[in-house]
Order: C-alpha cells, then sequence, then structure tokens
C-alpha cells in the first residue's frame, strides 16, 4: 500500500472535544483561529507607553489619567459623526477641574508628546479650535493599547469619578 504523504494525514484524525476530525481540517482549524500578534507602527510605543501607564492606576498622579481620558477621547472619537471642539474635549477628560482648561490641556499635549511622542493637530481658535491626531498610524497605536481588557475597567472608573465629582459626590 503506497500512499502518499497527503492521503495518510488525511486519514489521521484527532479528537479535540470528543469530535472525530480528520487531521488536515483540524490543522486548518488551528491557522485559520489563531489570533495574530498586535504590531505597532511605531516598533517602541509599547515601551513608552508602559513607562507612562505601566504603574498600577491607583499609583497614578492627576496628570497621568488626564494624558489617558485625553488619548482615548481622540482616539475613539468620529470626527465625521461631529466635531469634537475644545471646550467639549475640556469637560470630556475633567481638565476644567481645578484649574483654566485650555493651559492644562496645553500642557497635557507638551507632556503627552514628550513621553509618548504623539502629536497633535488643531484647527481654529478658541473655544472652536478641533483637535485630532497629527497621524492616523498614532491613532491606530493608541486603539491597539487601549483595546486591553486593563484600560476599559480604568477608563470607566476615571469618567465616573469625573461624573461624581461634578455631582458634589467627590
Amino acid at each position: 500500500m503506497n500512499l502518499t504523504y497527503w492521503e495518510l494525514i488525511s486519514r489521521i484524525s484527532v479528537s479535540p472535544n470528543g469530535a472525530q476530525f480528520p487531521a488536515l481540517c483540524w490543522i486548518f482549524f488551528v491557522l485559520v483561529s489563531e489570533i495574530t500578534e498586535r504590531t505597532y507602527n511605531d516598533p517602541d510605543f509599547e515601551k513608552k507607553w508602559n513607562k507612562v501607564f505601566g504603574a498600577p492606576s491607583y499609583l497614578w498622579d492627576l496628570e497621568t489619567k488626564r494624558k489617558l481620558l485625553l488619548l482615548a477621547t481622540l482616539a475613539r472619537w468620529n470626527p465625521q459623526v461631529a466635531p469634537l471642539y475644545q471646550d467639549q474635549l475640556i469637560l470630556v477628560v475633567g481638565l476644567d477641574i481645578g484649574a483654566y482648561g485650555p493651559n492644562n490641556l496645553r500642557a497635557i499635549k507638551a507632556a503627552i508628546n514628550r513621553r509618548l511622542g504623539l502629536t497633535f493637530e488643531a484647527a481654529g481658535n478658541g473655544v472652536d479650535r478641533i483637535y485630532t491626531f497629527e497621524h492616523e498610524a498614532q491613532r491606530e497605536d493608541v486603539l491597539l493599547m487601549l483595546d486591553n481588557y486593563r484600560y476599559k475597567g480604568i477608563l470607566d472608573n476615571l469618567r465616573d469619578r469625573i461624573r461624581k465629582h461634578r455631582k458634589g459626590l467627590e
């Protein structure tokens, strides 16, 4: 009996969870369902991100919390639905609490640029100014990092704390 390699493989069956599959089907299933590795446009982005946001969130200072809120807001905002004006951005991120909002926004942008190398574009003047990421690749990198399960809970907690503060509960 002279079988080719592929004929031999197709006759072998494996049993995942009690079901019988020919080996080729099983190999195909494993290859197709494999989770692909994250790839960042900037190869050092993950290291930079972890230097800024790597510590437990209860150890973060106010500036670090505001950085994460600003990045999450700008990365997830869809400008095709509606523009995000400077005064709205300041309220969403909580930059109006405890200081003058536009100055806080300028300081947070400079800190993000210095620590993470992310740059932003601003169009317009005053409260009508609109901010976006200067490069779409930077926005994609931030979105990849925010997809981590850790940051969903942190963002929900930070937004909840801002709401409570505004209502006078905190």
